[in-house]
């Protein structure tokens, strides 16, 4: 059944004060590779409707704040990093991973005693790296413990980040990963037409069942050639709620 304007609106706007934001909010997110920043220290990036920096610090702390400077809005991707923190361009003003202004150029010398740095605060978002991705927490406080996969901590080989921007919104590809179907006609049947060929045709999809556990989703079938004893329909294949989705030796990680 087709989703109503409104529920479909429920579901798939993100932005600050939005429903669905809110909740997603309360996860942590993949949101960058951490050799990513080891060419360059600063990547801008917009995640869930707000424009933010990523930044590695010279003593390699990881932080994620408003891109625009607290003083003049200038964007601090343009900016430089410094042993502690990220300092703004235009008028040198330092932040620190977890939002504080640390200094302020020229200010802390014509009036040392001040007291107004500690009210120049900016948005920041706690950061941590696990299996070679940054991930990033922009719920309410106290954060949750990451949640470490056991394929994040394994030692026996390699880990690759591939990103991709896909011009889609999140939810199609949630929707897209637990969708057995789509699977038998576009990457098995389109690939022959493609081909010129009208055959051999995908085994069809015979039994399809969806489980819902603690931490997302199981999704089972039963295709032409297989009966219920194949380990798609035993095991099933899995979707880690709301952003991971385990096919056979591999991980995807998707963000908003």
């Amino acid at each position: 059944r087709m989703l109503s304007t409104d529920n479909n609106r429920l579901l798939t706007e993100v932005g600050p004060g939005t429903r669905m934001g809110d909740y997603l909010r309360r996860y942590w997110m993949p949101t960058a590779g951490v050799t990513e920043l080891d060419q360059t220290a600063i990547k801008p990036m917009r995640l869930f409707g707000e424009d933010l920096v990523l930044y590695r610090d010279g003593g390699g702390t990881f932080g994620l704040i408003d891109r625009q400077c607290p003083h003049r809005r200038a964007d601090l991707a343009l900016g430089f990093v410094e042993e502690t923190g990220i300092r703004c361009h235009y008028h040198g003003w330092l932040m620190d991973a977890a939002g504080r202004c640390i200094e302020q150029p020229y200010d802390d010398v014509a009036n040392p005693s001040r007291r107004g740095r500690g009210r120049c605060t900016t948005r920041a978002y706690p950061v941590r790296q696990a299996g070679g991705i940054l991930w990033a927490y922009l719920g309410p406080q106290p954060a949750p413990e990451l949640p470490v996969w056991e394929p994040l901590t394994w030692t026996n080989g390699f880990a690759e980040i591939v990103i991709s921007e896909v011009p889609c919104n999140w939810f199609q590809c949630q929707e897209n990963s637990c969708d057995p179907v789509h699977f038998e006609w576009m990457h098995e049947n389109w690939s022959t037409r493609l081909k010129g060929e009208a055959s051999p045709a995908a085994a069809r999809h015979l039994k399809l069942k969806f489980e819902e556990f603690e931490h997302g989703f199981l999704y089972k079938r039963v295709r032409e050639g297989s009966d219920e004893a194949d380990t798609n329909w035993t095991i099933g294949r899995v979707a880690l709620w709301p952003n991971g989705f385990y096919l056979s030796d591999h991980f995807e990680w998707r963000v908003p």
